[in-house]
């Protein structure tokens, strides 16, 4: 049986409106970490005094990057 689409009667969910979840656009995001890491592995002896001294690299590293027009900002140091 045919439902006229006038007055104030009328489904506002029309046929042609109608969207499955199927239909709909999937989902951009996705689970886990937001931030990349970067390993950089050192000699054993340099690698202790960067451990050693972590807040210490973390500013020199940060200032050189920053010297350098880089976007990149170093959180943490430590022994892997």
């Amino acid at each position: 049986m045919h439902q006229s689409g006038f007055g104030a009667s009328a489904s506002p969910n029309r046929g042609d409106a109608v969207h499955s979840s199927a239909s709909r656009a999937p989902k951009i995001t996705t689970h886990g970490p937001t931030r990349r890491q970067v390993l950089i592995l050192l000699d054993t002896p340099i690698a202790e005094v960067v451990v050693a001294n972590a807040a210490t690299a973390v500013e020199s590293y940060n200032r050189g990057l920053v010297e350098a027009h880089s976007k990149l900002r170093v959180e943490s140091v430590r022994k892997a």
